[in-house]
């Protein structure tokens, strides 16, 4: 078992198969496009040019590097959140407020917990692969590949 201990962003405890990129995601890109929106935001990636097109988040543990794109990208997890199409936790090398508030705001608004949890170690993108059970720990900052 590979652990890694980094930042808490936000708390909670998830533990789920991982979806792995090492491509920065823009979530306003990837879940605000036509076939998400006619399909109830449904989860599936609508970016074409992201390596995780057509890969479906809801329940996974996502590990990405940072967010790029829009301020609504908070909204934009909020929503896939509040429609039970958001992913179980994520882990990422670069949180940023914009992605912090839509998890944030799930717990508060919705007592529903994503925890996000920083490891700016390259390693996690060798170490995590996608399909692989990952627990992840946001109260403590500790991510587990199980």
């Amino acid at each position: 078992m590979k652990e890694f201990r980094g930042r808490s962003v936000v708390p909670g405890q998830a533990q789920a198969p991982a979806l792995v990129t090492t491509q920065a995601l823009n979530l306003t890109a990837s879940f605000s496009k036509p076939p998400n929106m006619i399909k109830r935001w449904n989860g599936v990636i609508q970016d074409r040019r992201h390596e995780l097109y057509k890969k479906d988040v809801a329940g996974r543990v996502l590990v990405f590097p940072q967010c790029i794109g829009s301020t609504y990208t908070g909204m934009i997890l909020l929503e896939l959140i509040r429609r039970g199409r958001g992913p179980a936790a994520m882990v990422v090398q670069n949180a940023d407020s914009l992605l912090a508030s839509g998890a944030l705001l799930a717990e508060v608004w919705l007592n529903q917990k994503v925890p996000l949890v920083e490891i700016p170690s390259p390693e996690i993108f060798t170490a995590i692969r996608t399909g692989q059970i990952v627990a992840v720990d946001g109260d403590q900052g500790l991510v587990r590949v199980m």
